[in-house]
């Protein structure tokens, strides 16, 4: 089940901001091209600037590029960012966006739904100390570049990177049955700020399937992998997982079910289609709201592509990278895969 996505509350409370003692995250030439990762010599380096091509697509440039001006804003410690209306304004702040795309700030900020905006100038306003913002928000970084550099290389083809990644999740990150207890809306709004969602998880090694979803997908992103969150299933139990594009197809991908104590075979939820998906949700397959809409969009999540089905029945052992060749057991026989990118 989905855990539900809060508003970020306004007017709650009010603070005094040092403005003295906090440095600001040092600044790097981050990424405008979509899907290209940063680097830092041989080693990836943190891009603040990540988004899916398909949302970035559905919204429109004018959101996207100034909430990447807000990211850049937080990054420095500023209390101001360019902002071109309202409307943009409070879609930056609705929860989504920063959730999944910069998640330290989501349960870091309030929104000020009365004076967060005023001719072309979004106020930022700080919900902890602004030291303390930054403090995390550099840690986080460096949490996501040891992820990906201790498991992933610039050199490996998207589908390697899936791979990998894939296989971080699951033997690293447990899923929280405590949250799933707690997933109602007046449970969850009695709970301490910054006790779920996407930066919690990547904290704590564990959540439920929307922040496991949006990890994969931040991480994958990160590395130049195009990959957005999806959410389906009947209305009293949604379920999220991943989508991602490579060479130009989609597949789904769960890093959810796929864990230990959810599926017997920890690929049989790897790069699916969408009939392989259905068969678990039937027709109830609809595309997430994303938490942050302000307008209806259309975005295709077909995933027809079958040529990775002969996996699902199998447990990883090995990537031969070299060979071209993954190595997977069915019961105990082994058996070879071989790719072409």
């Amino acid at each position: 089940m989905r855990r539900l996505k809060l508003l970020i509350s306004s007017g709650i409370l009010c603070l005094l901001l040092m403005s003295c003692s906090f440095k600001p995250i040092k600044q790097i030439d981050a990424c405008t091209e979509l899907g290209r990762p940063v680097y830092s010599g041989e080693k990836f380096a943190f891009n603040p600037h990540v988004c899916p091509k398909k949302l970035y697509e559905a919204y429109g440039p004018e959101e996207w590029e100034t909430f990447f001006k807000l990211c850049d804003a937080l990054r420095a410690g500023e209390d101001t960012f360019e902002c071109p209306s309202r409307e943009v304004y409070d879609w930056c702040f609705s929860g989504g966006p920063l959730d999944e795309f910069f998640p330290v700030a989501r349960y870091s900020l309030e929104s000020d739904c009365e004076n967060g905006y005023a001719d072309g100038i979004g106020y930022i306003k700080y919900a902890i100390p602004k030291d303390e913002f930054l403090r995390k928000q550099k840690e986080f970084e460096k949490m996501v570049t040891d992820i990906l550099n201790e498991n992933v290389s610039k050199d490996y083809t998207d589908f390697e990177k899936c791979v990998a990644l894939y296989e971080y999740m699951i033997n690293n990150y447990v899923y929280d049955y405590r949250e799933s207890a707690n997933n109602t809306f007046e449970k969850m709004a009695n709970l301490p700020r910054g006790t779920y969602g996407t930066y919690r998880t990547f904290k704590d090694k564990k959540g439920m399937c929307g922040d496991l979803s949006n990890v994969y997908n931040y991480l994958l992103l990160q590395c130049g992998v195009d990959a957005v969150q999806y959410i389906g299933g009947p209305v009293e139990k949604k379920h999220a997982w991943s989508y991602v594009t490579i060479d130009g197809a989609g597949y789904f991908i769960d890093p959810t079910w796929g864990l230990p104590d959810k599926s017997p075979n920890d690929l049989t939820y790897f790069m699916i289609t969408a009939v392989d998906r259905e068969s678990d949700f039937g027709d109830t397959m609809e595309p997430v709201e994303f938490g942050y809409d302000h307008r209806n969009i259309d975005v295709d999540f077909s995933a027809d592509d079958n040529r990775y089905a002969s996996l699902h029945e199998g447990d990883f052992v090995s990537l031969d990278r070299e060979k071209k060749t993954l190595y997977y057991k069915v019961g105990n026989e082994k058996r070879e895969y071989h790719y072409s990118s």
